[in-house]
């Protein structure tokens, strides 16, 4: 084996590749998205409860996930974009060891924290996961899963009167 096909397969150099393409593209990807007026913001989960109630949050434990249903965050709005791609370089070390980790065995990573709330997916732990994952060409990622349930959503039972 070349040299060159060693680097290659390297964990670490593979890595360094992902980010620069990730990093790179998601500029370009936020200054189209400008040009159009389409927002390439994750989406942020205090914003989307605004003004309402959280009645039941509900644990629905380990489920696989389809990656394009991820469009928030709860902490992060900063880091990455709707597609998850990183938005700046502070995210890079931390980003390469996932991206690393990720390579070398996904499984020994721990399994990323979502909320399920009106159909929008928000990451709470595991930034970094979902972005090397998308990057990774993943479609769907296995999270721990916690629904959040307005009044609305909660089933009404009516009573009887006798």
């Amino acid at each position: 084996m070349s040299f060159d096909n060693r680097m290659r397969n390297d964990p670490d150099v593979r890595a360094l590749e992902l980010f620069n393409n990730a990093y790179y593209t998601g500029i370009f990807r936020r200054f189209v998205g400008r040009v159009l007026g389409k927002p390439r913001q994750l989406k942020v989960l205090s914003e989307s409860v605004s003004g309402r109630v959280i009645s039941e949050r509900k644990q629905l434990g380990v489920r696989t996930v389809r990656l394009s249903d991820v469009l928030g965050t709860v902490t992060r709005p900063d880091q990455f974009d709707i597609e998850f791609y990183p938005t700046s370089r502070t995210t890079r070390d931390r980003w390469l060891s996932v991206a690393a980790g990720m390579i070398r065995d996904f499984s020994a990573l721990p399994t990323p924290e979502f909320i399920l709330f009106e159909d929008i997916y928000y990451v709470e732990d595991g930034h970094h996961r979902v972005s090397v994952a998308r990057r990774l060409g993943y479609l769907f990622l296995d999270a721990n899963v916690t629904e959040w349930l307005t009044a609305a959503d909660l089933p009404h039972i009516e009573s009887s009167t006798t």
